[in-house]
């Protein structure tokens, strides 16, 4: 497995893992993506929420002076709340919900912000937003997410000198 899949792996993992309250679960559903979301599919796919999806964004390599590579990589952790009681006019209870989901994320990337990976600096937590709030059907849920960014380290090896 290259160094960019055990990365989103191990964000994947740790958000499985992740509980609110002892016994209970921060996600329901926990995918990796490789491409980016497509909200479209999150609201059809999210039956199970909260959901919570890893997504790769964007890789920058990053050249050392010993020719090696580092990789700045960039990651979106999208999460899908579900209408908390009865539907509200005056409250969007899945937008709060959203937002506290995205709060318990922040809280388990810095208990563990290499994710348990060597070879990788702390993760620099970014903004998070809700992005959509779907109100119109039964389901009434909201989308949000929260950037993370991370630098692998020797994700290429410089090759040694040959000498002649």
């Amino acid at each position: 497995m290259n160094r960019l899949a055990e990365l989103l792996t191990a964000i994947a993992g740790r958000m499985r893992g992740a509980e609110t309250a002892p016994g209970q679960k921060l996600f329901l559903d926990v995918r990796v993506e490789l491409d980016r979301y497509d909200i479209a599919d999150l609201v059809s796919e999210s039956t199970k929420t909260p959901a919570c999806r890893v997504c790769f964004l964007a890789g920058k390599p990053i050249p050392r002076t010993d020719g090696g590579e580092d990789m700045d990589v960039s990651v979106a952790i999208v999460v899908v709340a579900g209408r908390e009681g009865r539907a509200n006019p005056d409250f969007a209870s899945a937008d709060m919900a959203a937002l506290d989901l995205i709060l318990g994320v922040g809280r388990v990337l810095k208990a563990l912000p290499s994710v348990g990976l060597g070879m990788i600096a702390d993760a620099q937590i970014g903004q998070g937003l809700v992005a959509v709030s779907e109100a119109t059907s039964k389901k009434g849920i909201a989308i949000a997410l929260i950037e993370a960014k991370w630098r692998l380290l020797d994700v290429l090896i410089p090759r040694p000198a040959v000498q002649r």
